[in-house]
């Protein structure tokens, strides 16, 4: 036999052995194609790889209104169809738990937000108050409507003693507060951060600066 065609039919068998071999099932109760998925600000839809040799589970948490599965429960190597709404606000997440075998892991679905140039303002953003007890209030402007909800304060305190800033209220409008009596001879100084942190890490702040005079 031709040498030329000897070798055609040996490259052509090794390239056949390979295809011929059955894939070696999955030898763990669970593994995931991910631990973080990235989607779009828009609808959609999108599968999740689940690899595993047993049956196995999967919930939300938290639960949100936002998504959905095609399905909560399956068997050895598969997955789910997680499916979105369209993202108007800031950038949002929900985990995706999943256990098999007494095994736990976790994908985090995060969605991208649909706000543009999302803010928080105050006005004034320095007050200058008497040493007597009082009170002060700045007013607050925003665009993060539904995201309100997970914005936060703190208080630092520069000058003086701590915690003579008490009762501090929080709206979409206003952000306002109590003051302790000064009884110090010299001017105290605090400052009051409003703060946002959304799925993807980027923070929103503003800040409120307070000076008390002494009595």
């Amino acid at each position: 036999m031709d040498c030329k065609i000897i070798c055609l039919w040996t490259v052509v068998l090794l390239l056949a052995i390979p295809g011929c071999r059955k894939a070696d099932p999955f030898e763990k109760a669970l593994g995931l194609q991910s631990r973080r998925v990235v989607l779009s600000a828009e609808t959609g839809i999108t599968s999740v790889t689940v690899y595993s040799n047993t049956s196995w589970t999967v919930h939300f948490f938290p639960e949100v209104s936002w998504a959905g599965l095609d399905r909560l429960s399956g068997r050895n190597t598969s997955g789910v169809y997680f499916s979105y709404a369209a993202n108007y606000n800031l950038a949002r997440k929900v985990a995706l738990a999943f256990e098999a075998g007494g095994v736990r892991d976790t994908v985090w679905m995060v969605q991208k937000g649909g706000l543009a140039n999302p803010s928080i303002a105050l006005s004034p953003q320095t007050l200058s108050l008497g040493a007597g007890e009082t009170s002060g209030s700045a007013a607050v402007t925003t665009n993060l409507r539904s995201d309100w909800k997970d914005v936060v304060w703190k208080i630092d305190y520069i000058d003086g003693n701590p915690d003579w800033i008490t009762e501090v209220r929080l709206s979409e409008t206003t952000l306002s507060f109590d003051l302790l009596p000064n009884t110090g001879d010299s001017v105290r100084k605090a400052v009051i951060t409003l703060s946002h942190t959304d799925a993807e890490d980027n923070e929103i702040k503003a800040m409120l600066t307070i000076n008390q005079n002494p009595a």
